[in-house]
């Protein structure tokens, strides 16, 4: 806290506050005509032990509360506002102490707890429990503040006597309370930002008797939070052995991933389990979310299909189902779920409905249904106004070579932010591009340049216009301007030192940019291609070869495997070349430059 600089009684020390100043309301006028708040450098509670600055601060603002205690309450409310929340809670907890007033101080508590200030809010709680001591909402403010800043022990005589009344009231009244005491200590617990030490202070209250269900399920709960993932286990573990439910397994399956660090066993558990009980859906459910996460789509649609008739009115399972669906390509049944979704689901309550849309529009132009395709989108919500609806309807123009129509559709979208025109401005210059009208695709990146001249992409793709008309003078000047403005993105690096490669020229150079690249992405197939590729032009054959075999052996990619190839050639090694040559075949059998390649072995 820069207490040289308050908020709350002046502002700006150096341009418009002056400690001789007298009187808040003096420096508060002068404040606002001069319009320099300024924010406070930090936001949290004074440490102790206070500073001398600390201290006098906090003097003068009792001073001060005590010359004009409506109007300082009023400066307060400004300062919170603006946020300085210090100043704020200090002033109203000031206010309190002079006026005995508990309304105050609980004031002071929403002010530092609306900006999540726990000490200060801990600070003004005890004058407003002192104020008030026979007020619970006070008392149980204080402990709450306590188990939120670490203080358990000072919370724990106030936590004892608080889950000691609701046990009480669970006796007296047996099934009226609204809470355990193991759920309410939970809720307790888990408010301590120091996770060992709640589950220590669980085991303080507790023990840990392990027939005792309802202590050990909150127990496993406090462990697993604690990232004690094997005691969580063990918990749950005895609780499963009392009641053998389908909660408490799908609870220790979930425990288990934790603490194995994957699903394996987990899931063989649950698996299991599922298929001696026909009726588990909490089971399914959690099967059929991590066959999904693990793209384990036959298992998925398996389990969604048996949660369906479990539940068949459970209608946000049939768009889950279609998801799946999509997945293992069966179009109809994943058409006939979504459907279903739609029709039986109000469309204020639908969820990932655009996605749903766009979803059954591919459907439609994988059979070549164009007319259906073209209605999925324009009857999602909000169409017109969505980029990613309109940039699938482009292209499915496109696709029909309607290309006038395509274009039609992004001239018409208006961009509303920075991320809308940069991807508008990309999709309008490979659509022009594509129509074999490569002036028009950089006409409209240079346009969507002079709004944003520093952006990343344009840049790059605007490069790589320049690359596809041989226009080596703008390839340089766009991809120097990317790295200059990016000097942390490998690609620039990558797409200079690869262009300058493939025309032979500036090696030395081009060998140092690709390094660059190398040092920020070790890992990135292309550009490793691109540093075997710079080595084999300045005739480095065995480092061209051992980079390509790295680069080949993160990506089989066709062009990685055509350099490799090339090199394997140039270096005598024909018959590596040869089997090289085969399996590339195999994946990419209309390559025209494979196939020259291949020609060329079989002529020497």
């Amino acid at each position: 806290m820069n207490v040289d600089s308050p908020v709350f009684f002046g502002f700006n020390s150096m341009t418009c506050f002056k400690w001789t100043t007298p009187g808040p309301a003096i420096l508060l006028a002068a404040a606002m005509l001069a319009g320099c708040a300024t924010a406070p450098t930090e936001q949290t509670a004074p440490q102790t032990p206070v500073s001398s600055k600390q201290q006098a601060y906090e003097e003068r603002v009792a001073q001060l509360v005590q010359q004009d205690p409506l109007f300082a309450l009023l400066t307060a409310e400004i300062a919170s506002q603006r946020g300085d929340t210090y100043s704020a809670t200090l002033a109203y907890t000031e206010a309190a102490k002079q006026q005995r007033n508990p309304d105050l101080a609980k004031r002071a508590v929403e002010i530092s707890l609306a900006e999540s200030q726990l000490e200060l809010a801990l600070n003004a709680a005890k004058v407003w429990a002192e104020l008030s001591p026979e007020d619970k909402q006070a008392s149980r403010s204080v402990m709450l503040l306590q188990l939120g800043t670490n203080k358990v022990d000072e919370a724990l005589p106030a936590l004892k006597t608080y889950l000691n009344d609701i046990k009480n009231a669970e006796t007296s009244h047996p099934g009226l309370g609204t809470v355990t005491v193991e759920k309410a200590a939970l809720d307790m617990l888990m408010r301590i930002p120091d996770k060992p030490k709640a589950y220590a202070t669980a085991l303080d209250l507790f023990g840990n008797d392990p027939a005792d269900v309802e202590v050990q399920t909150m127990l496993a709960q406090v462990a697993n939070a604690s990232e004690l993932h094997a005691q969580a286990v063990g918990h749950i573990e005895n609780v499963v052995r009392k009641l053998p439910q389908e909660r408490f397994y799908v609870l220790m399956a979930q425990f288990m991933e934790k603490r194995d660090g994957n699903p394996n066993n987990a899931m063989q558990l649950i698996d299991g389990l599922a298929n001696q009980n026909p009726d588990w859906f909490g089971a399914r459910l959690y099967l059929a979310r991590n066959h999904t996460q693990l793209q384990q789509w036959q298992q998925a649609r398996q389990r969604f299909g048996e949660m369906i008739a479990l539940q068949p009115d459970n209608i946000p399972l049939y768009s889950s189902q279609g998801f799946v669906l999509t997945q293992l390509k069966d179009y109809k049944a994943a058409e006939k779920h979504f459907r279903i979704y739609l029709d039986k689901t109000a469309p204020a309550d639908r969820q990932n409905e655009v996605l749903i849309h766009a979803t059954l529009s591919d459907m439609a132009v994988e059979r070549k249904d164009y007319t259906a395709a073209l209605k999925w989108l324009d009857s999602t919500p909000n169409a017109t106004d969505d980029l990613d609806i309109q940039l699938k309807k482009s292209a499915l123009f496109e696709k029909q070579g309607k290309a006038p129509s395509a274009k039609k559709v992004l001239n018409q979208f208006k961009a509303k932010n920075e991320d809308e025109s940069v991807r508008l401005a990309l999709a309008k210059s490979q659509l022009a591009e594509s129509q074999k009208a490569p002036a028009e695709a950089a006409t409209e990146l240079e346009l969507a340049l002079l709004n944003y001249p520093d952006q990343p992409d344009l840049l790059y793709e605007r490069a790589m216009v320049a690359e596809r008309q041989d226009d080596l003078p703008n390839v340089e000047q766009f991809l120097k301007r990317l790295i200059t403005v990016r000097p942390d993105n490998p690609h620039g690096y990558n797409a200079l030192g690869y262009t300058w490669a493939e025309n032979n020229i500036r090696l030395n150079e081009a060998l140092d940019l690709i390094k660059k690249a190398v040092e920020l992405a070790p890992n990135d197939p292309f550009i490793l291609d691109s540093l075997g590729w710079v080595h084999y032009r300045l005739g480095e054959m065995d480092n061209a070869e051992t980079t390509l075999k790295k680069a080949y052996g993160l990506r089989q990619d066709e062009e990685i495997g055509l350099h490799l190839m090339e090199v394997l050639i140039k270096s005598g090694k024909q018959d590596e070349a040869r089997q090289l040559g085969q399996n590339l075949t195999g994946r990419y059998p209309d390559s025209k430059p494979l196939k020259k390649l291949v020609q060329q072995l079989e002529d020497i």
